[in-house]
């Protein structure tokens, strides 16, 4: 029963994909048509590397302000807790010689 559904669902998923995929080389094909005199200095491997050199960068630098703020975060828990225990140990100190 719920496989009929299932087979056409992704038949039409695949149709679906075959067409979208279709439409963007398409795209690409009149991109580049429209841009004759660029169409032989594109090179789409050092494209390609250039932009993956970038979201690496991206991501290392994300992930170094993440380990800052986290950092940052647990030496203001650490300082606060270390203050807490010296308040009450001063506090109790002075209720000890009263």
């Amino acid at each position: 029963m719920y496989t009929t559904y299932f087979d056409e669902y992704q038949k039409q998923f695949s149709e679906w994909q075959q067409k979208a995929s279709e439409w963007q080389k398409q795209f690409f094909n009149n991109w580049l048509e429209t841009l004759p005199n660029v169409k032989g200095e594109i090179n789409f491997a050092e494209s390609f590397d250039k932009a993956l050199d970038f979201q690496e960068e991206l991501v290392r630098s994300y992930l170094d302000a993440q380990e800052k703020t986290t950092r940052m975060m647990l030496d203001a828990q650490k300082k606060f807790w270390q203050d807490y225990f010296n308040q009450v140990r001063k506090r109790q100190a002075g209720n000890d010689t009263n």
